[in-house]
């Protein structure tokens, strides 16, 4: 650096603006630095379902400067999804994870992105991984995790998330944290014991009740299977304040499992947000097949 006195600069002379990255650990703060998505930095996070909530948390848990993110989902983008999941025009009849993949990467290519055209990745991929994030409100998927969950003594945090049918506008996420042997399946059973019983939490309830009639929407008749109601407003709000309330207990110097349960301010029921904790009880090894199943996620996507 050197010292220019102004009165010898001719006024003649032209000068303009050196654009500086502000991308330089060194001297830059992050924007985000002090909020909870923090936690996501430098870690390994799976992401399980790139549909209406998965696909924009992806897109969360990079931009928040995750190190590796694997994405996971069979399923092929339609036009009909572009009102609500993370994806553009020119991404039709491609694969979800691959034209996600590819978005990720243009946001941040720092990030190392695997897109995995599967439910879940197979069994050598699911070591030094540090979350795992279920999006695909499937019973199946959830069983796996709860099996993951008592069978190892070093694993990933776990987390379930999901929205209600009717609306789009409930967000539903159970977190698993070690020690707790229990899975979010196992976990989010007893918390809908709990929600069901109590009135004051009136507004969940459909969380966990069956899918009644009208609460769905089919598409396209002939074309579609039916799904829930929910807009791209909707979802990315439910996803990011999900992803926020995860990033916390990943941030927590304690561990601490349980059911969230939050609703939207412009929702039906207003701003609401409930937390269930895992029972203590959690923390020993039980057998996933010693709990009975009670209200099993009537959730699509």
């Amino acid at each position: 650096m050197i010292t220019i006195e102004p009165a010898k600069i001719n006024q003649n002379t032209v000068l303009e603006w050196w654009p500086i990255s502000d991308e330089r650990d060194e001297v830059t703060t992050r924007r985000d630095s002090e909020r909870p998505v923090a936690a996501y930095a430098g870690k390994t996070v799976h992401v399980w379902g790139c549909g209406g909530l998965g696909s924009w948390i992806a897109e969360y848990i990079v931009r928040a400067g995750a190190k590796r993110v694997v994405l996971c989902d069979p399923a092929t983008i339609s036009g009909g999804l572009l009102v609500r999941q993370n994806f553009v025009e020119a991404d039709i009849g491609n694969k979800k994870v691959a034209a996600l993949a590819d978005r990720l990467r243009a946001i941040n290519d720092a990030v190392q992105v695997v897109p995995n055209v599967a439910m879940f990745p197979g069994e050598e991929d699911l070591s030094n991984v540090d979350l795992i994030i279920d999006a695909t409100v499937s019973v199946a998927i959830s069983r796996v995790l709860d099996d993951l969950a008592a069978a190892l003594e070093q694993r990933p945090v776990l987390a379930q998330v999901a929205t209600d049918p009717r609306t789009g506008t409930l967000g539903h996420m159970t977190v698993s944290m070690p020690p707790v042997r229990l899975g979010p399946l196992s976990i989010d059973r007893e918390a809908g014991k709990q929600i069901i019983e109590d009135g004051t939490n009136e507004a969940f309830h459909c969380l966990w009740d069956p899918v009644t009639s009208g609460d769905e929407i089919i598409p396209t008749r002939g074309c579609s299977t039916p799904t829930f109601h929910g807009s791209a407003a909707d979802l990315a709000g439910v996803a990011g304040s999900l992803t926020s309330i995860l990033g916390a207990h990943l941030a927590a110097r304690t561990a601490v499992s349980g059911t969230h349960l939050i609703s939207l301010p412009h929702g039906e029921a207003g701003p609401l947000r409930a937390f269930v904790p895992a029972q203590a009880s959690a923390s020993r090894s039980t057998p996933v097949n010693e709990f009975p199943s009670q209200h099993e996620s009537s959730l699509v996507t």
